[in-house]
């Protein structure tokens, strides 16, 4: 397969390429929208157009209209293009941001097919104006696929979510719950899976991929305290101080910690299965 890459400097980009390469005889390009090439550039001869690039959210870029070029004009000009010039399949890599939902504290907020779409911040915005724009160029032989991951992690993951579950596994005390609720990520190589299953099989519309076990954001903290030989006692004592905190000062670390937040697989399949 003849396959396009747009952001090749993208973390999930480079794991795509890495881990795909290793298993199948792909052949693989690259095209970077930071000048003009795109403009003219052929796409009608790859079986996928992966679109990687784009602003993500930062709270310290606030124009709008550079998430709306890179978000959204780039890749929706892109895809029609290539729709045209013949090509097969276009892969638009969204987020779940684009649901404007996330965890709270002592809550098990679950996405289905009834989640209301309502972004709150310019990145989940221009993700959605994009997703919707591609949707009308779905069909008639041309597959478009919107790729809504959750929080994703990995060694050299540049996002800061994963470093905090890393800095909470070296604590020696950690206040916990009696409830576990299911928090969705995914790994940064599961993702690399869900894109080859996703072009391997044309799929198209809105697919929301995962981590095939959801467990909760404490199980995990456990978990990568007991694989890199920390000794770490979760304790239900401590919990009393936590809830007091919530109530004076609630906090999306809080939120993160002891909240729930996954994705329906009724509603929206893994694409992997566990192995």
């Amino acid at each position: 397969m003849n396959i396009l890459v747009v952001g090749k400097n993208s973390y999930i980009a480079q794991e795509f390429v890495a881990t795909v390469g290793k298993a199948t005889d792909w052949r693989f390009q690259y095209l970077s929208v930071r000048d003009n090439g795109w403009q003219t550039f052929d796409y009608g001869g790859f079986d996928a157009i992966v679109y990687f690039a784009a602003i993500v959210h930062h709270p310290e870029i606030t124009d709008e209209a550079l998430y709306r070029r890179v978000n959204v004009d780039i890749p929706c000009q892109m895809a029609s293009m290539a729709r045209e010039q013949g090509g097969s399949q276009f892969v638009y890599i969204s987020t779940c941001a684009v649901w404007g939902l996330g965890p709270r504290y002592g809550q098990a907020n679950v996405i289905d097919m009834q989640t209301p779409l309502k972004p709150e911040t310019l990145y989940g915005k221009s993700k959605l104006a994009a997703e919707q724009r591609l949707a009308e160029m779905n069909g008639g032989g041309f597959h478009v696929a919107c790729v809504r991951l959750p929080n994703v992690y990995g060694k050299d993951c540049p996002g800061t979510f994963y470093h905090r579950i890393e800095a909470l596994s070296k604590l020696p005390v950690l206040p916990v719950d009696r409830v576990r609720r299911p928090f969705s990520l995914i790994s940064v190589e599961n993702v690399a899976k869900a894109l080859k299953l996703i072009i391997e099989n044309r799929m198209d519309g809105v697919l929301c991929p995962q981590d095939p076990a959801v467990c909760s954001i404490v199980e995990r903290v456990r978990l990568l305290a007991q694989q890199q030989g920390h000794l770490q006692y979760q304790t239900k004592v401590l919990w009393p101080l936590m809830w007091l905190i919530d109530k004076i000062a609630p906090n999306k670390y809080l939120n993160n910690l002891y909240g729930g937040y996954y994705i329906s697989k009724t509603a929206y399949p893994t694409i992997i299965e566990e192995s």
